[in-house]
């Protein structure tokens, strides 16, 4: 298969939708981050992250996969407006037919995380510095209060942009929404030890859930 994959963004054709292999392979990626980083076994660009006290374990939401359906069905170039939900975006262009959307979920998933590799992961503060290094999906995909995921991908089609390649677009809704200036992504300290009112620790995944 010729492809490219040339763009990951922050913020009905004949094939639409996740399958349940699709949506499994988004949670689990999320948490495996999450849990590593809860664990204090991430290492973003050869830092070592400390443990975490509050990560939440994520879940799928139906609600948020229609919003994000409904806006990948736009075959969106940007973020939407839809207020008080968190939104990764990622684009994909093929040379050939694609067939099989659930793959993208994964691949999505590991664009988004690879921006601690990339670029680190500097402070575990949010602020408008360490937004502008390059690693806003990714510190989405680890904000500790954020415990539901729903997306929705498009086959696009030809975009004449590309030389008529092959367009996919894959959104991803979140709640709470991440990334609030000035606000910790996380709290340090021993794992799972102060989970939020409701949930108590996994101690397999070092998740609270």
């Amino acid at each position: 298969m010729q492809s490219v994959v040339l763009l990951t963004l922050l913020c009905v054709g004949a094939y639409a939708n996740f399958g349940e292999g699709g949506k499994q392979a988004i949670v689990n990626h999320h948490n495996n981050v999450r849990s590593k980083i809860a664990k204090g076994e991430y290492v973003a660009r050869g830092t070592r992250k400390e443990s975490g006290t509050n990560m939440l374990k994520m879940k799928w939401d139906g609600s948020l996969e229609s919003s994000a359906q409904g806006y990948a069905n736009s075959c969106p170039t940007g973020h939407s407006t839809i207020p008080s939900i968190g939104e990764n975006l990622y684009y994909y262009w093929s040379g050939s037919p694609i067939s099989n959307l659930d793959q993208f979920g994964g691949m999505a998933s590991a664009a988004w995380e690879s921006e601690f590799q990339d670029f680190g992961w500097g402070s575990n503060k949010f602020t408008m510095s360490l937004a502008n290094t390059g690693i806003g999906h990714a510190t989405q995909m680890a904000w500790a209060l954020t415990d539901k995921i729903g997306c929705g991908i498009k086959m696009c089609g030809p975009d004449a942009s590309k030389g008529g390649m092959n367009r996919v677009a894959l959104v991803c809704h979140y709640k709470i929404q991440g990334n609030y200036l000035f606000k910790s992504i996380y709290n340090s300290g021993a794992t799972c030890s102060a989970c939020p009112s409701g949930t108590r620790c996994e101690q397999s995944s070092g998740l609270c859930a």
